[in-house]
């Protein structure tokens, strides 16, 4: 599975990250799509998923992260990876 952020934001009452998912079996593509409370949608084979978030919880709002911006990106990719690894493992 790879996990790249395609997009991400903030406004005054929340944030938002656009996840775009690849190397995703048909099954679990629509386990995912069908299951998972956030806002997904399947396109040309791969998962799009934008998750929201409280903006207190925003990972992007802190003044390091706009300096180590990379590394911030990178993180979020790894536990979303983490996150829809474990997530899958309920998939019968």
């Amino acid at each position: 599975m790879d996990v790249n952020i395609l997009d991400y934001g903030l406004n005054d009452k929340q944030g938002f990250i656009i996840y775009k998912i690849s190397g995703l079996s048909q099954k679990q593509l629509n386990f995912i799509d069908n299951n998972l409370e956030d806002e997904t949608h399947v396109e040309d084979g791969e998962l799009i998923l934008k998750t929201l978030f409280e903006k207190e919880f925003f990972p992007f709002k802190s003044n390091e992260s706009k300096i180590k911006n990379d590394d911030f990106i990178l993180r979020e990719e790894l536990e979303m990876n983490l996150f829809l690894s474990s997530f899958l493992e309920d998939m019968v």
